[in-house]
């Protein structure tokens, strides 16, 4: 059970990190609403704008200027908060 619980976690992780990668990448390529691209921007932002608000946020007290570095921020986040699952399920079970 504890092993099972442990690859969710993880896979659910990494379907999160692999988003919030692909966000960034097209966030480069999107030019209009009127390609497959930005159907498929649009997809990926539903997805992982919960998880990168509030790193905007974080970021703009920061005062990070030009840069959006919210989504690498959620990326760190994200990666941060796996460990410390695992962790504890390691821990706990």
């Amino acid at each position: 059970m504890k092993f099972l619980l442990i690859n969710a976690v993880n896979w659910f992780s990494e379907i999160l990190i692999f988003l919030l990668l692909a966000r960034a990448v097209l966030s480069w390529f999107v030019n209009g609403p009127y390609n497959n691209v930005y159907k498929i921007y649009q997809v990926i932002c539903n997805i992982t704008e919960p998880i990168v608000a509030p790193c905007r946020r974080l970021s703009m007290r920061l005062n990070t200027g030009m840069l959006d570095l919210s989504v690498f921020l959620a990326f760190f986040l994200v990666s941060i908060v796996r460990k410390l699952i695992i962790t504890l399920l390691l821990i706990i079970m």
